[in-house]
Parts: structure tokens; C-alpha cells; sequence
């Protein structure tokens, strides 16, 4: 549905380089990263509002890179929402139509569709200063939708919604969407919310496309350290690959022997970079039978640090190597954790994840 090829792309200092993508009709597409990284220049590139001069942009088969973005029947809802102050409700949400050729029949059919969809009925006549961020967002919303686009794409959405309703609309947005059938591309720097809503995401970072796939590749499966940096893992360490078989992997360094899957054809010999999943550090409770997939890498430790967040915990451990867990907070008290606590953990071997050779 959506195309990207070779498209690089530069704006003062700043350059996309060599973007390569491809999004199906109907999907859900979150592009991720932090703030500088290039997302709203990728869709303001996307949706014709700056010209391409290197690579391509195809929309339903269609090369769109040099068409201007009003041909393009592609909806773009900014990060401010970019609400006219001067005009109502209704009149905010026409705005697109008037530059189309269709009958009153059809406008008022499509903002009876799109004001009922989103439940905003009663703020047609309302004044958009007096809204709330969830209230500006939706209407925004059936401003970029009641063109019916072939692509919509939300930069940043939820970035003016106050925090506590954010994540009730991450689920009602998406199903919205979903039940248009709309190709989306969604930028966001929030892990949670792209978790929530993506169907597949792309990793950028400093203008490069770093991993794309599947929630659980991106997130079980970084491909490289920036990636794992990213997504906030800290457990990131260097070694060489002392025995391979068909199976599973030998990492040793000075410190420590690590047993890994062996899933991407490595070579005896090699120097590598590899994480471990603070998710994926598991404590082993004293006189229990320990789970297969834990048993090859075992370590004694000790508690040094804890931090605690709403719902989970994150605990620092000092062993052969540091190492940082993270587990709900009923794990920690179940366990009796206080720092100087002296524990044997497990390394799931699916949660490490190899990186490219430094050599």
C-alpha cells in the first residue's frame, strides 16, 4: 500500500538516509524513536509537505514523489492539532472539504459518520479554544478522516492528552481506526504506546531506519545495541564466541560464561555485543526446581540498589557482572529484596539477544 524506497532527505543538518519501507493496506504502522531522530521530517516527506529529490514514495502502486501533498489523498493530524481558533467545531472539521468537489449530501452524510464515530456530536458548535486535549484531538481527528484518505498519519497524538487518560484512548483510537480499515503511520517516542497500538513498528534513530518487524522482534529481539539503548536495557556486554554448535552459543569474557541460542549462524572466535532483557533476569528461589531454559546461566549476587515505579520495580544487582532486573512489586516482596540481600538469578536464554560483530 505504502512504498519507500531509497529516500533520503536533507534539511539544514539534519539528513533521513536511505529509508527503506513497506506498510499494508489496513495496518497499524508505529514509527518509534526520541525526539530529533527524524519522524515528523519522514512524514511531512510522506505526506508531500517537503519535496523528495532522492528515492521514492509509491501510495497503492502509485509514485507520489513528486505530487504535491493536496493530490495525495493522505490525512495528517500534527502534534499541536493545528485547530483554526477562528472557526467552530464544525467549521474545523470541513475545512479539508471545501477544496473537494462533493454535494451537500454527501458532507453532511460523512460528518454524521465521522462526529459519530468519535462521539463528538454535541461540540459541533463549540469554540475549539474551550476543549479539552482529548476533546481537540478527536475533532482533528475527524478533520483528517472525513476526506476518507487512503493514509492517515498522527504525529505524536497523544503528546497534549494528560497522562491519566492516555492510555484508555491509545486502545480507542486504534479500534477506531482498525474498523476503517485506514493504513496508519503513528510517530511517537513512548514504548507503552507503541506497544499498545502497533501492528509493526520501525526503530529510527539519527535519521536511520535501526529495526523494523513485529512488536515482539523489536521488543524481545533488539537487532542492535542502539535499539536496546532505546528501548532503556542496560544490560549490554562485549565477549567472544568460544563454541558454536547447531544449537546454542559459548560467550565468555574475564568475568563471566554466558550459554545463548544460537540463532543467527555465528563462528568460533568472534568478538560480539549482546544484552540480556532486565525482564528476562529471573530470581531462583531456594530448594525449587529450576525451569530448563534458565539453568545454563546461573549467578550469585548481590542486591545493591532498588528503584520502584507504580506497578514495578527495578533492581540493581552486583555479581560477576552488574546486572539490572525488572519485575512487578509483588516479586520483590515476595522474595524479601532489601539491598545487601545475597540471591541466585537465571538468564532466560531467549532474552539475550547478539548484536553484530565489533571485530
Amino acid at each position: 500500500m505504502l512504498a519507500i524506497r531509497g529516500l533520503t532527505f536533507k534539511i539544514g543538518n539534519f539528513a533521513l538516509k536511505d529509508v527503506n519501507l513497506e506498510i499494508d493496506k489496513g495496518e497499524y504502522f508505529v514509527l518509534l524513536g526520541r525526539s530529533g531522530s527524524g519522524k515528523t521530517t519522514l512524514i511531512k516527506c510522506i505526506s508531500g509537505l517537503y519535496r523528495v529529490v532522492m528515492g521514492n514514495i509509491l501510495l497503492n502502486g502509485r509514485d507520489v514523489t513528486g505530487t504535491p501533498s493536496e493530490y495525495r489523498n493522505t490525512g495528517y493530524l500534527p502534534q499541536n492539532f493545528a485547530l483554526f481558533p477562528h472557526l467552530d467545531v464544525k467549521d474545523n472539521i470541513l475545512f479539508g472539504m471545501k477544496t473537494r468537489p462533493y454535494d451537500v449530501t454527501e458532507i453532511e452524510k460523512r460528518m454524521d459518520r465521522m462526529t459519530g464515530l468519535l462521539s463528538i456530536r454535541d461540540l459541533l458548535k463549540r469554540d475549539v479554544g474551550n476543549l479539552s486535549g482529548g476533546e481537540k484531538q478527536k475533532v482533528a481527528l475527524a478533520r483528517a478522516l472525513i476526506v476518507y484518505p487512503d493514509l492517515l498519519l498522527l504525529d505524536e497524538p497523544f503528546s497534549s492528552i494528560d497522562q491519566g487518560v492516555k492510555a484508555g484512548l491509545w486502545f480507542e483510537l486504534k479500534e477506531i481506526l482498525k474498523g476503517l480499515n485506514i493504513t496508519v503511520i503513528h510517530i511517537t517516542h513512548n514504548l507503552d504506546e507503541a506497544h499498545a497500538v502497533a501492528d509493526r513498528l520501525a526503530v529510527l534513530i539519527n535519521g536511520r531506519i535501526e529495526q523494523s518487524g513485529t512488536k515482539e522482534e523489536i521488543f524481545l529481539k533488539p537487532r542492535t545495541e542502539e535499539v536496546a539503548l532505546y528501548q532503556g536495557i542496560r544490560n549490554i556486554y562485549s565477549g567472544t564466541l568460544t563454541s558454536v554448535d547447531s544449537e546454542k552459543i559459548v560467550i565468555e569474557d574475564n568475568e563471566f560464561r554466558i550459554i545463548a541460542l544460537n540463532e543467527n549462524n555465528m563462528k568460533p572466535g568472534q568478538k560480539i555485543r549482546f544484552c540480556i532483557r532486565p525482564q528476562d533476569i529471573k530470581i531462583i528461589k531456594e530448594g525449587a526446581p529450576i525451569r530448563e531454559e534458565l539453568r545454563d546461566n546461573l549467578f550469585n549476587g548481590e542486591v545493591v540498589s532498588s528503584f520502584f515505579y507504580n506497578d514495578f520495580c527495578i533492581v540493581r544487582l552486583k555479581s560477576v557482572v552488574d546486572f539490572e532486573m525488572r519485575f512487578p512489586l509483588y516479586v520483590y516482596h515476595r522474595y524479601g529484596l532489601h539491598v545487601g540481600k545475597q540471591i541466585t538469578i537465571g538468564i532466560w536464554q531467549k532474552g539475550i539477544s547478539i548484536f553484530k560483530d565489533t571485530g
